[in-house]
Order: C-alpha cells, then structure tokens, then sequence
C-alpha cells in the first residue's frame, strides 16, 4: 500500500517540518511538496495516525492520500525531470536528464 503525502502551506518552517516528520517515519520524496510512503496497510495506518497529530495546527492544505500500489503504477508522467545527482547514473555531471 501506498500513501502520498502533499501540502500547500505559506510558512516554509512548516514546509519543512511536514517533509522531515513524514522522511522520518520513512517517506521518501517524489516532488517540491509531494513525499511517497510505502509499506503494509497497517504501517500506512501507523503514519497517517502520527501526521494527523503533527498537521494538526499548520495552517493550509495537507493532504494524506491512501492508494494502492496500482494505481500509482498507472499514473501518466507528462514529463519528469530526473536529479542531476541520482545515483548509479553512468553520465557525467554536465549531462542533464530532462
């Protein structure tokens, strides 16, 4: 099961406070302001319990978005820009992905 973190805050303190509580737990990011959780549904179960508490006073729009592992698979990437610094990548640093 997946769970697919995004937010819309105004303040970027608590920006970064949503990014590094939902890595913590083991989120990983896919985005600017959209992280990817994976694990067993009772895991997910476990985040969404401890993100409820820790949005719970951030102001703006956070949202927690259950799914199954499908329905990401199937999603259509319009385009994607790859990190310079992935790793494992045989090119060299000036070569750009896009």
């Amino acid at each position: 099961m997946l769970l697919m973190l995004a937010y819309d805050t105004p303040e970027q303190k608590h920006q970064t406070f949503l990014r590094k509580e939902f890595e913590r737990m083991g989120g990983f990011r896919v985005q600017y302001s959209i992280y990817l959780f994976e694990g067993e549904p009772h895991e997910c179960e476990r985040v969404i319990r401890y993100m409820r508490r820790v949005a719970a006073q951030i102001p703006g729009d956070i949202r927690l978005l259950p799914m199954e592992r499908s329905v990401w698979d199937s999603q259509i990437i319009i385009s994607e820009i790859f990190s310079e610094t992935r790793e494992g990548t045989p090119f060299p640093k000036f070569v750009k992905f896009w």
